[in-house]
């Protein structure tokens, strides 16, 4: 009986869970350009120039930074010791990204949103600042546009 009861509480309490932190879906996202944290994060990176076509070269420069730094964390359709990232440009903004890449402590300690997701992701370790410079960053949010779809 009380394994029945803990099912069933566990089946309940699941989507009750998951219907309070829906903003937590770092992969969803209506159309191309569907923002829903309305958030630019902390930093100094206030707007970001997107072309409406991915700049490929862009995209592979940032695909080599990816897999040296950020793959050993984050998956792009799979959540390794961090949250899984295809995607991730329909949720939050360019400059958002622009942000936490270049100021990842601050953005940890001080984001309502990148807090939000840590609280979430609590068993994971936070990121470490990645030192990357404005251009090295920028590919990296090319390469993760590239991977929305």
């Amino acid at each position: 009986m009380k394994s029945k009861l803990f099912a069933l509480t566990i089946l309940v309490l699941i989507p009750l869970v998951f219907l309070a932190i829906g903003p937590l879906n770092l992969t969803a996202g209506q159309g191309k350009n569907s923002y829903q944290v309305q958030d630019n994060g902390i930093g100094p990176i206030k707007s970001v120039a997107i072309g409406k076509t991915l700049n490929k070269k862009m995209v592979g420069e940032g695909e080599s930074i990816f897999y040296s730094r950020c793959s050993k964390c984050h998956g792009l359709n799979s959540t390794k010791a961090a949250p899984p990232l295809a995607g991730v440009t329909k949720v939050v903004s360019p400059v958002f990204i622009m942000n936490y890449l270049l100021n990842t402590a601050q953005m940890q300690q001080k984001d309502p949103y990148i807090r939000q997701v840590m609280q979430y992701y609590q068993s994971f370790p936070k990121m470490p600042p990645q030192n990357l410079s404005k251009s090295q960053a920028r590919t990296v949010l090319e390469f993760l546009r590239s991977t929305a779809k």
